[in-house]
């Protein structure tokens, strides 16, 4: 006769979450732990890191503060977590247009471009560009955060390198060139205001075409001058 122990079903193994929380939906979970990431970026935005408390977050997100809790240890974390999930999307975004850079640089650097400044209007993950790291951040953080940052930052200078190897981009140091590029990329956040007349489908496509004037060599800018003037008056298409 069998034992009782061996008539056992298996339990199904459960995600298990932060202090033992049992996640017995994971995608539910991923969808609530975004929710939270997005409504602290509000808040951060909103008041900066210093002066939000987990109290004015989950107020953000519509949520019991011990609820929050389930997800996340801290306020720090929830940041750093904020941050990691901003350049992530960047890099997967921008890894599926860096493979055009050998073929043709410039479509891909516009690509990259336009990728970027294109989130600034995005409703969800406007705020999360704005956030400046904290000082109080831990180094363990900041380092994460850094590491992906120069990665998303390799993976554009490459971009750049590659136009100027082929000699449509005016020789410099990539590296350079890119920082100079993406400063001037995010600063649109900083004087965009929601209603004006310069609508973000025309502003992603005009300082995309500026930025890419910029560095693109002076017999290139000649002969692509037409067809950069009848692209800025058409929806772009690299976004």
């Amino acid at each position: 006769m069998a034992s009782n122990k061996s008539k056992r079903k298996p339990i199904a193994s459960q995600a298990v979450g932060i202090r033992g929380y049992r996640i017995r939906d994971v995608a539910k979970a991923k969808e609530r732990r975004r929710e939270i990431l997005m409504g602290a970026a509000r808040a951060f935005a909103r008041a900066s890191y210093d002066a939000t408390n987990m109290d004015q977050i989950a107020h953000e997100c519509g949520l019991a503060k011990g609820h929050i809790y389930h997800y996340f240890r801290s306020k720090e974390e929830i940041f750093a977590e904020i941050r990691v999930d901003a350049v992530s999307r960047l890099i997967e975004r921008l890894a599926a247009i860096v493979s055009a850079a050998d073929n043709d640089p410039e479509l891909a650097l516009r690509g990259a471009i336009s990728a970027v400044i294109g989130r600034i209007f995005d409703k969800e993950e406007g705020y999360e560009l704005g956030l400046p790291d904290p000082v109080s951040l831990s180094p363990q953080n900041r380092r994460r955060i850094r590491t992906l940052g120069r990665r998303y930052e390799q993976m554009f200078a490459n971009i750049v390198r590659s136009g100027i190897d082929q000699g449509i981009f005016v020789p410099g140091d990539p590296k350079l060139m890119t920082f100079v590029i993406l400063r001037a990329a995010f600063t649109v956040a900083t004087w965009y205001r929601e209603g004006g007349k310069w609508k973000p489908q025309w502003i992603i496509e005009q300082v995309t075409e500026q930025l890419v004037r910029s560095v693109r060599q002076p017999l290139q800018r000649i002969t692509s001058s037409a067809a950069g003037a009848r692209q800025s008056r058409q929806p772009s298409d690299l976004l």
